[in-house]
């Protein structure tokens, strides 16, 4: 008995050694890979063949979604946001996938921009397939812009069934040729040692487009922080504040869209939930004068702690775009998809330079 509990002891005290050394070789390795973005770096582009028009235009159709790296469509929970799966069959990573291409494809006539959050280019997560260049080639002549925000060589977690590689960002897709080469920016937030390792580094895009009328319209494409409890929200958010106003004040037209991880002003959660993290963006970020276009009636998110569920399944809005005074917001639409490629729903925006 006793030689049998010494046994047991042994393998408990060696199977704790080597979880301890794999936690501490994937910190280490993970401090030696880490990706370090600048404060502010050109974003890479893909330049289609022919040759895009400059603006001639005053009205402009927009859509936005997070396309969750497409893994996280309808049949899926996720175990970060309290379910179990860490990634999804490639069938269904493929049927999201798929989905997600037949989509913007029935945009790409219709659109003049297209902000995309969570695309991925080869992760494990999503089974290596190249969703950004997919994207692009499917689109036809509009150009890509990819601002990286994930590159981590290896992520630990879950332990018995590791994430791994992780490459992905945001990404900007137009039909209009742009002033200058678009600027990739870093937020100035970080989830603290060790923790920040793994995650996604926040940024957004900003793109600059001459107008006939001497002005600049300013298209910003952003993903802002989650699982942060605010804190990270707060500091990403008076740091915004700077560019989208500056940018207003030397008389330019600002769009921004993309998934704030924040719910807009006037927003009302469709139910109570206590605890789903439901952070509204701060009063004082912009004037009432600036306008939050959003579908308070077609959710753009749901809660992945289990497969969704049509009236069961917490949704919210927290996809939306924000424009300057000096554009008229004319439709904004929720695309519902009853979240069958994404865990968020797109939405599409029309509105004019006044």
């Amino acid at each position: 008995m006793k030689k049998t509990m010494i046994l047991v002891l042994k393998i408990i005290l060696g199977a704790g050694i080597l979880f301890g050394l794999y936690v501490v070789g994937a910190i280490l390795y993970a401090q030696l890979t880490d990706y370090k973005p600048k404060p502010e770096e050109q974003a890479e582009v893909l330049i289609p063949k022919e040759k895009l028009p400059e603006i001639n235009k005053d009205t402009f159709v927009f859509y936005d979604w997070n396309i969750g790296y497409c893994g996280l469509g309808k049949e899926s929970d996720f175990f970060y946001d309290g379910g179990k799966m860490v990634r999804p069959t490639k069938a269904l990573s493929e049927k999201n996938f798929n989905g997600f291409i037949e989509t913007i494809s029935k945009w790409k006539t219709d659109a003049d921009f297209i902000n995309i959050q969570e695309i991925d280019r080869n992760s494990k997560r999503s089974y290596q397939i190249e969703q950004f260049q997919k994207a692009f080639e499917i689109l036809g002549n509009f150009k890509a812009v990819f601002g990286k925000n994930y590159d981590v060589k290896y992520v630990p977690i879950p332990f018995l069934e590791p994430m791994g590689k992780v490459l992905g960002g945001i990404g900007t897709f137009y039909k209009y040729q742009d002033a200058e080469t678009p600027l990739k920016y870093a937020f100035p937030s970080n989830f603290s040692f060790p923790k920040g390792l793994f995650f996604l580094d926040r940024c957004f895009v900003k793109h600059r487009f001459n107008l006939k009328n001497g002005k600049q319209l300013i298209v910003i494409n952003t993903h802002n922080s989650a699982y942060d409890g605010g804190k990270l929200k707060k500091q990403e958010m008076a740091y915004f504040k700077k560019y989208i106003v500056d940018e207003f004040t030397k008389g330019n037209y600002v769009v921004v869209g993309g998934d704030w991880n924040q719910i807009p002003p006037g927003y009302k959660p469709l139910k109570e939930k206590s605890d789903y993290e439901e952070m509204p963006i701060p009063t004082d970020f912009v004037d009432s004068s600036w306008t939050f276009a959003f579908d308070g009636n077609t959710p753009t998110n749901r809660k992945v702690d289990f497969p969704y569920e049509a009236g069961k399944t917490y949704t919210t809005v927290i996809d939306f775009f924000l424009l300057s005074p000096n554009i008229e917001l004319l439709e904004v639409k929720g695309q519902s998809m009853s979240f069958e490629f994404s865990d968020h729903q797109p939405i599409r925006m029309v509105c004019k330079l006044k």
